[in-house]
């Protein structure tokens, strides 16, 4: 499709957009700088974001140069921002109408507009033209990049575009960060230096180290802006999240944000992931109350193994029968039955007879019985006993029971709580939604009432180790300070459930921004030499586990089989004796 603008009355802008509606390819433009429409079409695609990566422009010049003496503009306020003759030289190649206009509309790094200028009536030469960043303060760049004539065909730079633009000469982005500075005034070095500040949690040092590498690879530096949540409502009044502060265009860029599929309209994600993500509670298993029920008393053997003990039972329970058929005893179901039951509970059943009438069968058979029922209480009892001895098991499964359990909730004083509790649809795990809402109306309750929810991971871990709190933070910075307090036997008795499974973190630019491209290259470029891997080992702490086994003391909840099956011999005593009398 082609749309015509040579004259001004015939200047369509709607037809303009819709010859210009992207797809998937990139659209290329032609236009002459003579013609009377030229500026009013640069500054409409200014205005209207066509001077990116995804529109190729091509502005052709047939006015012949000769001798570098054709600018009739005075070019003093042009020249002022270049650094070199060459540079110069460019400028007063190209029409001065070219020049003035392109250097007033909001170019940026990934402008593709490449101008031709006639040497001669067989040669053209090229010039890229773009900026670092106009919004930005950046600066206005014309460089050759290769040439045509009817000889030699088309001799233009293979050199891919990022490379041509290394430097940008210590242009300023703006980067939003969400933490808690804990009333101190800001310093990079908080979220840059090896040891990360109180208040900085370990996704935002990670993410913020790799960027800044990035950014002394292309000399530029970051003005940063602190807030203390990453996802907002959307809200123009609202600028203190992350999310808001990339969405009105505020900020350039993040270090961090989840993989949020409801907000990619908002957004642009760079890849590859700088970092991961994974809360959990923490707590120290209580040693007080009742505890859960736990029917371990069934799980030593499987289904299918249980089902063979009664297949043995009922086996030999018939053979005893029949042999006391044979053996022409008084009573032959209550003998079977008994003798059963008893070489399952390892005693023997016997009446008072002649031992020469008890058949060889009958003999044979309480013996195979007893042995089989002897290994199987071994391997039952060893696997009870084996479970006891190790490492203690979760005590909370799952969050519910975590709401019912008589422990305080606490949580880490970051940008996700905050956006956590303040939104009603955001969800640490989505599978918990509903446990979760119940667990925020507490909070909530609780912050009304004067209590402080929020704390330091330092602070938190602390008081998770003196017991009756239970905490929700990162792995990163709970693994942390574990180590650096716990005893062996504190490990023995800590124990978490998961919260926020693992999640990838990617920095994250406006939509559409005109950095997302060479920041993905630039991260990339990163991964490949194993820079961002380096960084992630450095900031990254490991998890610490009990060494060996810790015995614990069985609680009611999980003794509660044995009184069960007591009670029941009882209730079934007292009514064989009323059955009796």
């Amino acid at each position: 499709m082609s749309v015509y603008v040579d004259r001004r009355e015939n200047l369509d802008f709607k037809m303009i957009d819709l010859c210009l509606t992207h797809s998937t390819a990139p659209i290329g433009i032609l236009i002459n700088p003579k013609c009377s429409t030229f500026e009013d079409l640069m500054y409409y695609a200014s205005e209207n974001s066509f001077f990116d990566a995804r529109y190729k422009w091509l502005i052709v010049d047939e006015t012949e140069i000769i001798n570098n003496l054709s600018v009739t503009v005075n070019t003093d306020r042009y020249l002022e921002n270049f650094n070199s003759a060459e540079e110069e030289n460019n400028v007063t190649d190209i029409n001065m109408t070219i020049v003035q206009v392109l250097s007033a509309v909001n170019l940026s790094v990934d402008a593709d507009i490449t101008v031709s200028i006639t040497k001669g009536s067989r040669r053209y030469d090229l010039f890229e033209i773009f900026n670092f960043g106009k919004i930005r303060g950046g600066k206005f760049i014309i460089q050759k990049i290769g040439n045509w004539d009817e000889k030699k065909g088309l001799n233009i730079s293979k050199v891919f575009k990022y490379y041509r633009r290394w430097d940008f000469q210590n242009m300023a982005l703006k980067m939003i960060v969400a933490m808690n500075t804990l009333g101190k005034a800001f310093d990079p070095v908080m979220i840059t230096n090896r040891v990360p500040a109180p208040g900085v949690a370990v996704i935002t040092q990670t993410g913020a180290q790799i960027l800044e590498e990035v950014a002394a690879l292309h000399n530029i530096r970051y003005n940063y802006t602190v807030v203390d949540r990453w996802v907002g409502d959307y809200k123009r009044e609202h600028l203190y999240t992350v999310t808001n502060g990339l969405y009105f265009r505020e900020h350039d860029i993040t270090p961090v944000l989840r993989f949020l599929r409801n907000h990619f309209s908002r957004y642009d994600v760079l890849f590859p992931s700088v970092t991961l993500y994974e809360t959990r509670y923490y707590y120290k298993i209580p040693s007080y109350g009742i505890g859960n029920f736990e029917n371990q008393f069934l799980r030593p053997l499987s289904t299918a193994a249980w089902w063979c003990v009664v297949a043995i039972a009922i086996l030999c329970g018939i053979v005893l029968m029949l042999s006391a058929i044979v053996e022409r005893r008084p009573i032959t179901i209550d003998f079977a039955l008994f003798s059963v039951l008893a070489l399952i509970c390892q005693q023997f059943f016997e009446e008072f007879e002649d031992v020469r009438r008890i058949s060889s069968a009958r003999k044979l058979t309480i013996l195979v019985t007893g042995l089989s029922c002897l290994l199987i209480y071994n391997y039952y009892t060893s696997s009870v006993v084996s479970w006891l001895l190790n490492g203690p098991p979760p005590s909370i499964n799952s969050l519910q029971e975590l709401l019912e359990s008589p422990l305080q909730p606490l949580f880490q004083d970051t940008g996700v709580s905050y956006s956590w509790l303040q939104l009603p649809d955001y969800y640490y795990n989505n599978k918990n939604t509903k446990a979760e809402d119940e667990l925020k109306k507490r909070l909530l309750n609780m912050k009304k009432n004067g209590k402080n929810i929020f704390k330091s991971v330092n602070d938190g871990i602390d008081l998770v180790r003196q017991g009756g709190y239970v905490y929700h933070t990162d792995t990163n910075g709970a693994n942390k300070r574990i180590s650096e307090t716990f005893t062996q036997r504190e490990l023995c008795d800590l124990d978490s459930l998961e919260s926020m499974p693992k999640y990838l973190l990617y920095p994250c630019v406006q939509k559409n921004s005109p950095y997302r491209q060479f920041y993905s290259w630039s991260l990339l470029r990163l991964k490949e030499r194993g820079i961002i891997r380096c960084i992630q080992l450095r900031t990254w702490s490991q998890g610490l586990k009990c060494d060996g086994s810790s015995p614990r003391a069985l609680a009611l909840g999980g003794a509660a089989p044995a009184f069960i099956l007591l009670a029941i011999g009882y209730v079934l005593g007292t009514i064989i004796m009323l059955l009796e009398r």
